[in-house]
């Protein structure tokens, strides 16, 4: 008698935690049987909402989509499942993630909003990603959103700082001749504030720390606007 394992990452179940703690909703879809992706589920911290391809197959797509927050793990998954998943999750509206190292992976890899390719997968699928794991790691999916979200609030900090010069300038500008200045700022000046502004504060927004308290926040929602009411009221 034989008895096979084969063993999680050390790094698997605390990656699938920091996932939850950031609002990512985590689905094991697997071409291992209910049995062992059961299994597999419990070790690394997941629930145990598990369906299979078969049952997939039997749902309308109304019911798939009042399914998807609850649900897991997907077993014994047909390529052609992935796609399906993927489609329905991005008109509930979601930001959709999928990893992929075969074939069969790249078009549920390259419909989603962002598609990660496994770096030992095939060429294909690295083609149809936008990032690829070198190192096939969930952990390094959790990296790749906190510099996402570091990079994010970068570029929000980089319009707040440079709307309220540009705005103040303007509006020096605009105000001047009503008070007796005829010219307050010279076109060389603005130029100068300019520079100085984009260049430097660019820089320096640039090599932001990424923070790990970033990934206790909630995602930021597809329709909220780059500039949000917090901003305007900053400048």
């Amino acid at each position: 008698v034989f008895a096979l394992r084969d063993p999680l990452r050390a790094s698997a179940y605390d990656s699938v935690q920091t996932a939850k703690q950031a609002g990512i909703h985590t689905i094991m879809i697997t071409g291992d049987s209910a049995e062992t992706a059961k299994a597999i589920a419990i070790d690394v911290g997941l629930d145990n909402n598990i369906i299979t391809s078969k049952q997939l197959a039997s749902m309308s797509d109304d019911e798939v989509k009042q399914m998807l927050p609850h649900l897991n793990v997907v077993a014994r998954v047909l390529p052609t499942d992935k796609s399906r998943l993927v489609k329905l999750a991005k008109q509930l509206n979601w930001v959709v993630g999928m990893t992929g190292d075969g074939v069969n992976d790249a078009p549920a890899v390259k419909n989603a909003d962002v598609g990660f390719a496994m770096g030992s997968g095939t060429e294909m699928t690295k083609e149809s990603s936008d990032i690829v794991i070198l190192d096939d790691n969930l952990a390094s999916v959790n990296k790749a959103t906190l510099y996402g979200r570091t990079l994010f609030k970068s570029i929000r900090k980089f319009l707040v700082f440079q709307l309220t010069v540009n705005l103040s300038a303007i509006l020096v500008a605009f105000l001047g001749p009503f008070f007796g200045f005829d010219l307050p700022l010279t076109m060389t000046q603005l130029l100068w504030i300019n520079i100085i502004m984009d260049t430097l504060a660019a820089l320096a927004f640039a090599g932001e720390a990424a923070l790990s308290r970033y990934m206790l926040e909630k995602p930021i929602p597809k329709d909220e606007p780059l500039i949000n009411g917090d901003m305007w009221s900053s400048i």
